[in-house]
């Protein structure tokens, strides 16, 4: 444990894990304490872990120099500690714990690092953005399923999750698009930036997006998000429009409900970091009713 973390921990009360996935991911950390005490931790692991994942994506200094090259050793990395390699790391051991106690496919990890990988070397088209999406953030709430459903097996189940996690990461690049791509990030497909005059790689060199008005982006990833709430529904009942999910594993899904708030939101303007109470309600309302 680092000395900030472990200082900042002892301020709050949490555990190592608790405190990154604070800090780190306030939305799903929220979504976190939802789930039963026992299996609370288990979840700071793994959004810790998907918060190291996307660390690797950030850093277009060294991207000037090595291109995606220094990215991907850090990802490579990790892969190597998911496949069971002894590197150190405080958020290594209890990751590494997980695995070996079965609480958490080993692939749906590693489809985790694809997908930061995959953005990393450039989304070719929009299917290839989709598999990203659905990896990625979609895998992180299938991953946290998996842990609070006692290894979840139901495919139907999982995918229903990892639809409604792929939506709650499209409302999240709608909230935060300009900070992410000024960041060096770009995690949109190559053909909808050149519609713009732009490039994946003159984004991860450091291009501003300054002037460029993407109001018709924004509107395709709307629609985007909310077929991927369309389909989270289908793998649970056909035509449903909000979904279902056992109690066991609802907690896994419920960032599905902010998902919801941000695709539904009619303007184009970023919404910022912070998040209102109607936000916070709209999840606590879908874990009592049962339905995201």
């Amino acid at each position: 444990m680092t000395n900030t973390t472990e200082k900042r921990a002892a301020e709050t009360g949490l555990s190592a894990m608790g405190e990154i996935a604070r800090r780190s991911d306030p939305d799903r950390f929220f979504c976190t304490l939802f789930l039963p005490a026992s299996v609370r931790e288990d979840a700071f692991t793994l959004i810790a872990f998907n918060h190291e994942s996307v660390r690797a994506l950030s850093g277009m200094h060294s991207r000037s120099v090595a291109g995606p090259m220094a990215g991907l050793i850090r990802l490579q990395w990790w892969r190597e500690i998911v496949e069971g390699a002894s590197h150190p790391h405080e958020v290594a051991d209890p990751l590494r714990a997980l695995i070996r106690a079965g609480r958490v496919r080993r692939d749906t990890l590693l489809g985790i690092l694809d997908a930061r990988e995959a953005e990393l070397e450039g989304l070719p088209d929009w299917a290839a953005w989709r598999a990203a999406m659905r990896a990625g953030a979609g895998g992180v709430q299938a991953a946290i399923a998996q842990v609070a459903g006692t290894g979840t097996t139901d495919p139907d189940l999982l995918r229903a999750v990892e639809f409604l996690g792929a939506a709650y990461g499209v409302g999240g690049l709608l909230r935060h698009m300009g900070a992410v791509l000024a960041g060096g990030r770009c995690p949109l497909p190559e053909p909808a930036l050149q519609e713009f005059g732009l490039s994946g790689e003159s984004i991860r060199d450091g291009a501003g997006i300054q002037g460029s008005d993407l109001t018709p982006l924004r509107a395709r990833l709307r629609d985007e998000g909310r077929e991927f709430l369309a389909q989270a529904g289908m793998q649970v009942a056909a035509g449903a429009v909000r979904v279902r999910l056992p109690r066991a594993v609802r907690a896994a899904g419920l960032p599905g409900a902010l998902a919801r708030r941000d695709l539904g939101r009619g303007h184009d303007r970023e919404v910022g970091a912070a998040r209102g109470l109607g936000d916070r309600l709209a999840v606590m309302a879908a874990m009592a009713r049962g339905r995201i």
